[in-house]
């Protein structure tokens, strides 16, 4: 009986221990956009915190981090976003039935949802950690592709890091692929900025690279059909990372 015991404790091992561990920031990651309502912004503040606070309560090990756009189309609005999921992580979020309870009562009431959408983190063209996602005032550039031109705009992302690291090396930078819930093709380029000042450095940035490796000026003028920028403002309060 004793040497069943034993098996069944190194089973139990192996299956806790021989996984890896996944990246906060690797996989997929869940993107939000809401609208404070007119009037309401700072009664939406306190009511997000407080649907935070349920979920750091109810035990909750998905991190949530929080943004406004300051500056954009869509200024104003807020943005939470969870990272390092698989599909599956979807299916089973922790009660879900009580968590749609506490938003519509919490945050419903002073804010509506505009789009909320999945993305992939390229992280073999990407160079931030996840530090770097808490930067103060990080920009997104949203590149809208061509359809059927997905493969060139992944050549021009190739080369991407080697590039930026030649032109602003101390820039740290994220690439997510949009794949579900929003136009498609498209990806986003998150550059992570702590101060105005930072910006400096990386000025005209894709003038700048395609310049440095004329292929990439070819596979990203034969993809890109948009872009689209806004700048962000971090809000720490506004953000739960589980330790």
């Amino acid at each position: 009986m004793k040497i069943k015991y034993f098996y069944f404790f190194i089973l139990c091992l192996i299956l806790t221990t021989g996984a890896p561990a996944q990246n906060p920031i690797d996989g997929l990651s869940r993107w939000t956009m809401l609208r404070p309502k007119s009037g309401f912004e700072k009664q939406f503040e306190e009511s997000y915190k407080r649907h935070l606070k349920w979920h750091t309560e109810t035990g909750d090990k998905w991190n949530w981090y929080g943004w406004f756009v300051s500056s954009g189309e869509r200024d104003g609005a807020f943005i939470d976003i969870t990272f390092g999921h698989r599909w599956e992580d979807f299916d089973k979020p922790i009660d879900p039935k009580a968590d749609a309870a506490d938003f519509n009562e919490s945050v419903a009431p002073f804010a509506e949802v505009l789009i909320q959408f999945v993305c992939t983190n390229l992280t073999e063209y990407g160079s931030g950690t996840q530090a770097d996602l808490s930067a103060a005032q990080p920009q997104i550039f949203r590149f809208k592709v061509k359809p059927g031109y997905e493969s060139d705009f992944e050549m021009f992302l190739k080369d991407f890091r080697s590039a930026m690291g030649k032109i602003a090396p101390e820039q740290k930078f994220f690439w997510f692929r949009v794949e579900d819930g929003d136009q498609t093709p498209q990806y986003l380029l998150f550059l992570s900025f702590g101060s105005f000042a930072e910006r400096e450095k990386s000025k005209n940035f894709l003038t700048r690279i395609t310049a440095e490796i004329p292929a990439m000026r070819t596979y990203f003028q034969n993809s890109v059909a948009e872009i689209k920028l806004e700048t962000l403002r971090f809000r720490a309060d506004m953000t739960s990372i589980p330790k």
